[in-house]
């Protein structure tokens, strides 16, 4: 059995299920930047409140797996990415204390929602900026880094740490218009229309950037252009869906967040199929970063009797939460 690949395979699950579930709050934390009334702030904010804070649980799932799965990897890659992660995790905390913050305050309601707001953008650019370095290569000196922390604050980071965020405000926009009362989806309805044009034309531009800059994702790529293809096709599908979707009524709205989970999927999938079978993009394969066998195997076992759980949980607090939010809000 094949242990280095399997716990491979567990670390892109946790992260496309991170991307895919606290996205969507992110993307609504960055959104309450372009929203001034406050009631409607308070309906955006209710939306996300019973799910938000559980779905950061996958981070820590696959910070974990890297950590016990791939120490070699890991000692690499934080380094590497200390300014944006610890970014990263500033933000989320932050993101925390202003949500109890706003949810108790009567008279400075708005200046927490600027930093739940300012927090949610900068995680989603802290992770864009690690991509970003993922994709532009790391340089290594054996089992250590050999470049400077400063090198993930490239152009071409920073164009895909706004790549990131306008994927995270489209998933916001579907999610606000399918959980919203009138107010709120009137506002997501506006912004769905371009939001996902927007997410295209970044993750284009940015990829076109990538295959010149960085010959190995060049020849990832040719070496698979039909798994990519069909990623690329379902992206570029999905994003024209979602933008056809928010013109209909609001009984497409299933519809239209639905497609931006795929558009989001899509994406995630074909980073996966760019980068493997490397954990350290074009540097450390699987295989060569992988930890002891026992200890893979403890990692493994750990996962499958976590892992359930989490998802039954996660499941059993969406279903709880299933419909239109309460004009009251949840609490």
């Amino acid at each position: 059995m094949d242990l280095p690949l399997l716990s491979g395979l567990f670390l892109w699950f946790a992260l496309t299920m991170y991307v895919m579930l606290d996205g969507f709050d992110l993307g609504v934390g960055a959104l309450l930047l372009a929203q001034g009334d406050q009631r409607v702030r308070d309906r955006m904010v209710d939306a996300i409140a019973p799910t938000w804070d559980g779905n950061e649980t996958w981070l820590i799932m696959a910070a974990l797996t890297l950590l016990a799965g791939f120490p070699r990897a890991y000692g690499i890659l934080i380094p590497a990415f200390s300014i944006p992660v610890l970014l990263m995790l500033l933000s989320l905390g932050l993101r925390g204390v202003s949500f109890e913050f706003r949810h108790n305050s009567t008279t400075a309601r708005r200046r927490w929602d600027a930093v739940f707001a300012g927090g949610s953008l900068v995680a989603g650019l802290a992770q864009g900026l690690v991509i970003g370095g993922l994709i532009q290569g790391v340089d290594t000196d054996l089992d250590s880094f050999g470049g400077s922390p400063l090198d993930t604050f490239s152009p071409f980071c920073l164009l895909a740490g706004l790549t990131v965020v306008a994927g995270y405000a489209t998933l916001g926009v579907g999610w606000l218009r399918l959980k919203g009362d009138d107010a709120t989806r009137a506002f997501a309805r506006r912004h769905q229309r371009w939001l996902p044009l927007a997410f295209l034309g970044l993750a284009i531009v940015a990829g076109a950037i990538a295959a010149t800059t960085q010959p190995n994702l060049a020849a990832a790529w040719h070496a698979r252009r039909i798994a990519l293809s069909l990623c690329l096709l379902a992206f570029a599908g999905c994003a024209l869906g979602v933008a056809w979707f928010a013109r209909r009524d609001d009984g497409d709205a299933g519809r239209g967040f639905g497609l931006s989970l795929a558009m989001m999927f899509s994406a995630v999938a074909a980073l996966g199929l760019s980068f493997f079978p490397n954990v350290v993009p074009f540097r450390l394969t699987l295989w060569q970063a992988a930890s002891p066998p026992s200890t893979q195997e403890f990692l493994l076992v750990g996962a499958l009797v976590v892992t359930p759980v989490i998802l039954a949980y996660t499941a059993y607090a969406y279903r709880v939460f299933r419909g239109r939010t309460p004009a009251a809000g949840w609490y």
